[in-house]
Formats: structure tokens, C-alpha cells, sequence
């Protein structure tokens, strides 16, 4: 292993000789104010009448076609705040798109942003942007905006703006203070990266700066493109923010005990304690006791048509701050670190204790340590806890290449343990080529005398072209142990080895033309197995993605596929597969409208067969904006599933309503149901939110699963299983 590492360390040494790819990019000075600037909405103090706006290019629909409306950006600072304000003139101000006043959702609305690369990592950036309502949405851009994971939308700091709608048009006026955003300094300076843009949603166009070529899926978000900008002078304030929450309220859950099930009815009553204290400019101390996440949005329900675990995306927000740095991820939703294992078990929370953070950089490094304990289970025989994540990265060689490892660690207070370590390397070998490299392997207490490099590790190696225009691909091999076990990660399978092909080709429509983009794509995986090299899956697939100009899209799949499975498999008790190898076929479609109309859906269809069954599906999400204040919205998916030989047939359907009122930005209410057809029930949320302020919020939450078929067993289920009523209240000092 020693002389494994060895060779690694000397491979990197060599390729830091190798002259890496430089931006060439200037950078630019940000203008530093000295006279006070009102936040109005309005940007018309005399400090911005002496700046002077960015220039601007359209980067969509046409790039560096002919805006359709005038825009004016301009960026400032001071000792606290960085300042951004636009006049964002409109000739048509009667069709300004603002659907919404919902806190922290995009409803299709009119935008106008800033992301800043604040590390100067050119991987990873802060994301704020606001719609003419006042709305504020911010987000975490990760791995340079590439892959289906790379943005963060539960992510929240603290930060103000106003906005202004006139007959010209709409204003806005954002300050991010420089305690919200982390930086480095070096000699008196800070170096970030800069990205502003306007989007005008009921055309789909957007203004941006610097002139970035879209050439990638979202490369208006690319930190690795962003424009270079300089500050001075900088008086860092070390705020400590301390959060202190009060929880009370009632819980009723029947137990099965015996032949019947018991209703037990409990009151809850807590506090807790988050504290973050930035240790410096850029680095970051977060302790937190007795953790609650009673305000977090419920999962959406899913259906589980395949032979794999789900994976629900993370929403708690003390696992959001730099969740980037902890990020391990070895292909899909696999990866060694996975949050959502501290403080859930089977679906079900467990108490939090209390943790700590230490995130940011420390000099060329960025450096993450997370340790968390939670309380024993004892419902399902699940013991206390402790998880403990530790990562260190690197660049080398460019700007765009870095090595790291980690060190993962779940231990059982009775003794139990789970350790997992990985080391990960990614090189920009040229222009956008990537090659990365991944090795991770877990020790567990129950394998502890049978470990091999192998045995007990993952290895994966990606080659990718990142664009999309012309020709571009994505290579992948990977290799998974039999005893490779990340119980602080996510692995959807075990012991194989993994080829994918993935080529496309971009074609950029001409100017007259209402297509955008337009992209072929082929896609080859085979899945074997380790022990005996036989094919477990494959997938031969062939798509046509097509982007309008009006913000529309188009996607039209046909594929192939084989599975073989060795135990039989029950989707519900009238759905089952016999082992045994299939083969089958299917088409799927869907379209999506532009999200700026007030009422709009995407739809989606499939049809295949379905290893020797058949199974149909059809998707539709509408969207209805009543107002600024209401917003209601559907999921209906309706799964059709039929297996001939053995006469069976289901539906596995779902249903879900959510509504959306926000008498303002400050106060709202959100009431999501969802129903699942094959569990037969009905999963009610409701959150309350009035936001005081930034750091000052009063919660009402409210759950419950209902049963809607009491008699489909024996003993008779309850009326609901659970049922949960709780009020918060959460006030930051700092």
C-alpha cells in the first residue's frame, strides 16, 4: 500500500513540472467606495454615478447576438460589503416576468446575479441572484459547474437586497457582507472571480460579464471562466454568529405491539445551540448541540422501479457550508461521504447530539474536519455514534488540477466501526480535457482479517472532453470489492466492475433558426461481475436533445437493455421477476415549456418493455403562478407495469400537490401531499415561515402519514402512522 502511495506522489511531483494551462486573463480592480450607499432598490447615490458599468454581451439566445433591452451593471466595495446594483431597463416593463415572492424559490422569474469564485479556486463559487419581487435565491456552485450534483440550492448565508419595478424597467441593489462570503488575502489583497448576468425570462435572454463562450451545459455558472477582479484593503470583521434555537410541540405514533397497534403520544420540548466562528478569512468553526432540522422540506416521493437503494439529496443546512471540500463522489450518486447517513436511520431521524466543523483553506489547502455524535436508537437497536469525515486537497500542476485524500469513520459506542479513506486526482491535461483518478477503501470490524487492495477498494478512472459544442465525451472504468463498504457513503451496487462510453455532438443552430442547440448523443455501459466476469447490465442508448431559443426543450431516448439477476426480484405483491437474464427495449420523451409562464408543465412519456413484462409511464409537472402571492404546483407520474406469464399487472403511481403563499418575502406557507398508490398513503408537510430578519425566524411544521386502505392488513392499520406538530424559533446574534 506504502509503495502504492509512493508512486502516486512521485507521478504528481513529475507532472508539476509539466507547464500547466494558464487563463491568461487580467484582472481587473474593483472600484472601493468611500460615501454611503442606501440600500432602495434605487442605484442612484453619487458613489455609483462614478463607476462605470461592466460591459456586457448576450450570451443566449444568439452569443454576442443583439441585446433586445439596455442593461447596466456595476460592482463596488467598501470595508464590510461588496456591492452590486443593476438597471435593468425594460421597453415592455408591463412584461416583466415576476411570478413570485416565495423565499428561496425560482419560479421562472426575471434574474439578476453575481457569483463569485471567492477562493480564487476556479472550481467553486458563491451564487446570489434576485428576481424583481424581491426574492432571494443563493446557491453553492460546485466542480466547476460540471455534472448533475455540481449546484447546491439548499445552501443560505446572510446578505441584503431591494429591488425597484418602474415604467422603465426594474433596479436592484444586492450587499454581501465579507463575513458571508470567506476569502484570501495575500499582502493586502484579495484576488476573487466574478461572474454578473441578467436574465430576461420571457425570451430567455441573458447579459453577462465576462464575455464566456456557451460552450458548456452551464457556462454561465463556470468559476473556471469567471473574470478575475482584485480588491484592497479589505477590514475583515471576524463576526461570531451565534444561533440559538427553541423548539416545542407534540408527536403521536402507533406502535405495533403485539396484534394491534398503540398510539404513543409524546411532547417536545428542546434547545439547542449552532455557533460559527471564522477563524479567519477563510476558514471557518461551526459547533452545533443538540441539532435540530425540524424546518427542513420533506423528501419528495420516489419510485423505485430498479433493484437499488434510492438516494434523496441533501437539505440540512449545517452539512451545506463547504459541503464542496467534503465532497467525494466516485460516479452517479456514489460516494464515500454521504451526509444524510449522520442523524437518519431507516428512514427515520435520530438524535444529534452535538458536532463540529472546520472548513476553508489553510494556505494552499482546502481543508475540511467534521465530527458529529448522535444519540442510541433503541426502537432499532441502533447504537450512539460517532462520524467523523477528514479531507485535505491540493492544487497542482494548473489551476484547474488537484489531489487530495480523506478519511471517513463511523463508530459504534459498542464497539463497531466503519473507516473509510480515499484519494482522489484530477488533471486538466489540456484546453478541456480531464483525466481524474479515484481510490477509496473501507475497513470494517466484521472483515477486519480479510483485507486486499482490491478486496476491499474502489478504483475509477475518468477521461472526459468538458464543452458542448462539437464533439465531446465521457470515459469511465471503474472497479468495486466485494468487501468495499462506505457506511458513511452511498454504493448503489457491490463487487464489479464498471465500463461507460458516453459521446455527443453539439451543433450551435445558425441566428434565424428556433433552435439553440442541438445534441446526438450515444451512450455504451457494461456492468461485471468480479467473481466470474459475467455481465450483470449493459445499456446500448441513443438520444436527441434539442434547446430552443424560446427556453424550451426537447428530448427524444431510444436504448437497449440487458440485465441478469440472480434472486428474484418484487417490485410490490403484484409485480415479482424470476432470476434469470433479459433483455429489453423502450422509448422515452419529454419536453419542458419555457419556466417564465405563469402556467407551464413538463411532460415526459416511456414506453418498453420491461424484462418480460411491459411497462408504460407518463409524467406531468404543471405549474400555475395565480399570483405573486400563490403558486400551485403537481406532479402526477403514472406507472403502468405488466408481466403476462404470470398474469400480473400494477400501478405504481404518484401524486403530489404542492402550494406555495407568500403574503411577502418575510412570510409564507408551503403544504405539500404526496401520494403513493403501492404504499397506500398520504404524506402531508406544512411549514410556516416568518423570517423577522436574516438570522431571526419563527416556524410552525406539521407532518403526517396517513393510511388510506386500513383493512389491506391484519392486524387493522391506524388511521395515520405518525403524526408530528412542532413550533421553532431560531435568533443569530452576531
Amino acid at each position: 500500500m506504502t509503495v502504492i502511495f509512493s508512486s502516486i506522489l512521485i507521478f504528481i511531483s513529475l507532472l508539476q513540472m509539466v507547464p500547466g494551462q494558464g487563463s491568461g486573463q487580467s484582472t481587473v480592480e474593483i472600484p472601493r467606495i468611500t460615501t454611503e450607499i442606501i440600500l432602495d432598490g434605487m442605484p442612484d447615490e453619487a458613489a455609483w454615478q462614478e463607476i462605470p458599468s461592466l460591459p456586457l454581451t448576450m450570451y443566449q439566445p444568439v452569443h454576442r447576438g443583439e441585446m433586445t433591452q439596455q442593461t447596466e451593471i456595476k460592482v463596488a466595495y467598501d470595508d464590510k460589503y461588496f456591492y452590486v446594483s443593476g438597471k435593468l431597463y425594460d421597453s415592455e416593463a408591463d412584461e416583466i416576468v415576476a411570478n413570485s415572492m416565495y423565499r428561496d424559490l425560482y419560479s421562472g422569474d426575471e434574474t439578476f446575479a453575481i457569483i463569485l469564485d471567492t477562493f480564487n479556486d476556479s472550481e467553486n463559487a458563491r451564487w446570489f441572484f434576485v428576481t424583481p419581487t424581491g426574492v432571494r435565491v443563493d446557491l453553492l456552485v460546485l466542480n466547476d459547474s460540471e455534472g448533475n450534483n455540481s449546484i447546491n440550492s439548499d445552501w443560505n448565508t446572510f446578505w441584503d437586497v431591494e429591488t425597484e419595478i418602474t415604467s422603465e424597467g426594474w433596479f436592484a441593489e444586492i450587499r454581501i457582507p465579507f463575513s458571508s462570503l470567506g476569502f484570501e488575502e495575500f499582502n493586502g489583497q484579495v484576488t476573487m472571480g466574478m461572474i454578473v448576468y441578467r436574465y430576461i425570462a420571457r425570451n430567455a435572454e441573458r447579459h453577462i460579464f465576462p464575455d464566456i463562450s456557451p460552450t458548456w451545459s452551464r457556462g454561465f455558472t463556470k468559476p473556471s471562466q469567471a473574470q478575475k477582479i482584485s480588491m484592497s484593503g479589505i477590514e475583515y470583521r471576524k463576526p461570531v454568529y451565534i444561533t440559538p434555537y427553541l423548539l416545542g410541540g407534540f408527536e403521536q405514533e402507533h406502535l405495533l405491539e403485539g396484534n394491534e397497534f398503540n398510539r404513543n403520544d409524546k411532547t417536545k420540548l428542546e434547545a439547542g445551540l449552532d455557533i460559527k466562528y471564522p477563524l479567519s478569512g477563510n476558514i471557518t468553526l461551526d459547533v452545533t448541540l443538540n441539532t435540530d432540522f425540524a424546518q427542513v422540506e420533506a423528501d419528495n416521493t420516489q419510485i423505485n422501479l430498479s433493484r437499488f437503494p434510492l438516494f434523496f439529496p441533501e437539505k440540512r443546512q449545517f452539512f451545506q457550508e463547504r459541503s464542496d471540500i467534503f465532497a467525494f463522489g466516485t460516479g452517479g450518486s456514489n460516494t464515500l461521504f454521504y451526509s444524510r447517513r449522520i442523524g437518519l436511520e431507516q428512514g427515520r431521524p435520530v438524535r444529534i447530539l452535538g458536532g463540529a466543523r472546520v472548513a476553508g483553506k489553510l494556505g494552499e489547502w482546502d481543508i475540511g474536519l467534521l465530527n458529529m455524535q448522535t444519540d442510541a436508537l433503541n426502537s432499532i437497536n441502533l447504537p450512539s455514534e460517532n462520524f467523523g469525515v477528514y479531507r485535505a486537497r491540493k492544487k497542482i500542476i494548473n489551476n484547474q488540477s488537484y489531489a487530495g485524500g480523506i478519511v471517513t469513520a463511523r463508530l459504534g459506542m459498542e464497539g463497531s466501526y466503519n473507516i473509510g479513506t480515499g484519494f482522489d486526482f484530477l488533471y486538466n491535461v489540456k484546453n478541456n480535457e480531464y483525466l481524474e483518478l479515484k481510490y477509496a477503501s473501507t475497513f470494517d470490524d466484521r472483515f477486519s482479517s480479510t483485507y486486499g487492495l482490491f478486496k476491499n477498494g474502489l478504483l475509477r478512472i475518468n477521461w472526459e472532453r468538458r464543452t458542448t459544442s462539437g464533439f465531446y465525451y465521457d470515459l469511465t472504468a471503474k472497479r468495486s470489492g466485494r468487501l468495499y463498504n462506505p457506511e458513511m457513503g452511498f454504493e448503489s451496487r457491490n463487487d464489479y466492475s464498471f465500463y461507460d462510453a458516453r459521446f455527443y455532438y453539439g451543433i450551435f443552430s445558425n441566428p434565424e433558426s428556433p433552435l439553440r442547440i442541438i445534441t446526438p448523443s450515444v451512450r455504451l455501459f457494461a456492468i461485471l461481475r468480479n467473481h466470474d466476469h459475467s455481465v450483470e447490465s449493459m445499456l446500448a442508448e441513443h438520444k436527441w436533445e434539442l434547446n430552443f431559443k424560446d427556453g424550451s426543450e426537447f428530448e427524444i431516448t431510444a436504448n437497449w437493455w440487458f440485465e441478469d439477476i440472480l434472486f428474484p426480484l418484487q417490485f410490490s405483491e403484484n409485480a415479482t421477476v424470476p432470476a434469470g437474464s433479459y433483455s429489453f427495449w423502450g422509448i422515452t420523451s419529454s419536453y419542458s415549456m419555457n419556466s417564465s409562464n405563469a402556467l407551464r408543465t413538463d411532460i415526459s412519456g416511456e414506453i418498453k418493455s420491461f424484462y418480460d413484462g411491459t411497462q408504460q409511464r407518463v409524467s406531468i409537472t404543471p405549474t400555475w403562478n395565480l399570483s405573486r402571492h400563490v403558486e400551485i404546483s403537481g406532479d402526477a407520474e403514472f406507472n403502468f407495469v405488466q408481466f403476462e406469464p404470470r398474469d400480473q399487472k400494477e400501478y405504481f403511481h404518484v401524486f403530489r400537490l404542492r402550494s406555495l403563499l407568500a403574503l411577502n418575502t418575510k412570510v409564507s406557507l408551503q403544504l405539500l401531499s404526496q401520494y403513493n398508490r403501492v404504499s397506500k398513503q398520504i404524506g402531508t408537510n406544512a411549514r410556516f415561515r416568518y423570517n423577522f430578519s436574516e438570522g431571526r425566524d419563527f416556524w410552525i411544521v406539521f407532518n403526517e402519514t396517513t393510511n388510506t386502505q386500513l383493512d389491506r392488513f391484519t392486524p387493522r392499520l391506524p388511521q395515520f402512522d405518525n403524526r408530528i406538530i412542532l413550533v421553532k424559533y431560531t435568533h443569530t446574534f452576531y
